[in-house]
């Protein structure tokens, strides 16, 4: 076996995202761009419904239970309109996916209302023998394991050059590799705990891009504007769950654009971030007391060039303090192990590889490297209170990826954060 066997090129189409053919993998193209449609257009819903069922494929934006002439029903809520589901066809395994899975649903039209007629779940438990597996055959086909991320979300490597026809210098692919794993050391999950992160980078360096494939390879939530109590936490009009409840990880879009209007909902991530634990304000509907430990990670465009001297958790500290109180940013800062900015542009689009690696094989990596960072844990005492804790986990999952040779150094600079 070769990488390559375990790489689906990235397919392009203005009629699905291409993360969800990834997702599926499925050779049934045509098929599945209907039930993405059907998810997504309410009026191709309502005809592909008018003389029999339609296939529905999507993730609901909301879930709740409502009673309806006597029956109990989750409600799913699509873009294309809201599906019934009887609550006797959920059992207690898709009970606890129903809110965060990508879901196959097959439809019927009853009056006015969708009623669900099937439902499954389409994404798989992440299987750790898949990632060390495919780290066997990356070590065979001399990848590094620190590449084998970088390959994952789409991107050409040193070692692959020559399989992807790249000729792209070793030091722009060195730096692209070195973006690509500070934000994917986020999707670990390191003896139960998780880094947030925060990023300042130019355009076109792979950020949205990083966040939708988390999407449907790890459950994450992406939100493109400033995230209120109700998308949050929990809706009290109707007991709706939040995406802190619904996702695995959050990743908050553009906040150089609305940093104003995140300060109304900061104090609120604060507590989640430090101890999993996500309430609203006083006096209102209490949310569910599940502790839910997830990685939150806020993104932004930059473009100026920052002062050589100044490092970037000190220039984030004084982005973030124009738009929001002094002592609500340092415990932000606090909560935030990974800091990720750059000077120099990175088009890292000219460097796709315009393959990934498949999504089931990918999460059993993760799934893999977390389990053996959590092995290769230790207290390096080098800092106090969370940061001691960062550090911690930023010098394990150096040392079970290979990322520094001296994987001490990189923990000490999450003090500082990174230039890439």
């Amino acid at each position: 076996m070769r990488i390559t066997d375990y790489m689906v090129p990235y397919t392009h189409s203005d009629d699905v995202p291409p993360e969800i053919l990834i997702a599926i993998r499925t050779s049934e193209i045509d098929r599945v761009k209907k039930a993405w449609k059907y998810s997504q257009n309410p009026y191709a819903l309502a005809r592909a419904t008018m003389y029999g069922e339609a296939e529905v494929i999507g993730k609901p934006s909301s879930v709740f239970i409502t009673t309806r002439r006597g029956a109990t029903f989750y409600v799913l809520k699509y873009p294309s309109g809201n599906i019934f589901v009887d609550a006797s066809m959920v059992d207690d395994d898709l009970a606890e996916v129903i809110q965060t899975e990508l879901l196959h649903v097959t439809v019927r039209r009853q009056g006015n209302v969708y009623i669900a007629t099937s439902i499954e779940p389409l994404i798989a438990t992440p299987k750790e023998e898949r990632g060390k597996e495919l780290i066997e055959v990356a070590e065979s086909d001399d990848i590094a394991i620190w590449e084998v991320p970088v390959l994952g979300y789409g991107y050409v490597t040193p070692s692959t050059k020559q399989l992807f026809n790249s000729n792209a210098s070793d030091e722009i692919l060195f730096r692209i590799a070195k973006l690509v794993n500070s934000r994917f050391m986020t999707t670990l999950k390191v003896n139960g705990q998780v880094l947030h992160a925060i990023e300042l980078t130019s355009p076109n360096t792979g950020k949205t891009t990083f966040a939708v494939r988390n999407v449907f390879l790890l459950n994450w939530a992406y939100v493109d504007e400033a995230p209120s109590y109700a998308k949050l936490i929990m809706d009290a009009r109707n007991g709706a769950l939040g995406l802190v409840f619904r996702s695995d990880g959050v990743f908050i879009d553009e906040i150089d654009k609305y940093g104003k209007e995140l300060k109304d909902v900061i104090h609120v991530m604060l507590t989640g971030m430090s101890h999993g634990i996500w309430v609203r304000g006083k006096g209102d509907r209490d949310a569910p007391n599940i502790k839910r430990i997830i990685p939150v990670y806020l993104a932004g465009n930059k473009y100026n060039k920052v002062l050589t001297s100044q490092s970037p958790r000190q220039y984030m500290y004084d982005v973030l303090s124009a738009v929001m109180p002094q002592s609500e940013v340092e415990a932000l800062l606090d909560r935030i192990g990974i800091v990720i900015m750059n000077d120099d542009p990175i088009n890292i689009s000219d460097y796709k590889s315009n393959y990934v690696i498949a999504d089931s094989y990918l999460r059993g990596f993760i799934a893999y490297i977390s389990k053996q960072a959590s092995q290769n844990y230790k207290d390096l005492a080098l800092f106090s209170g969370r940061r001691r804790d960062q550090a911690n986990i930023v010098n394990a999952i150096c040392v079970t990826l290979n990322l520094d040779n001296n994987c001490e150094q990189m923990a000490k600079d999450v003090e500082t954060g990174w230039l890439i």
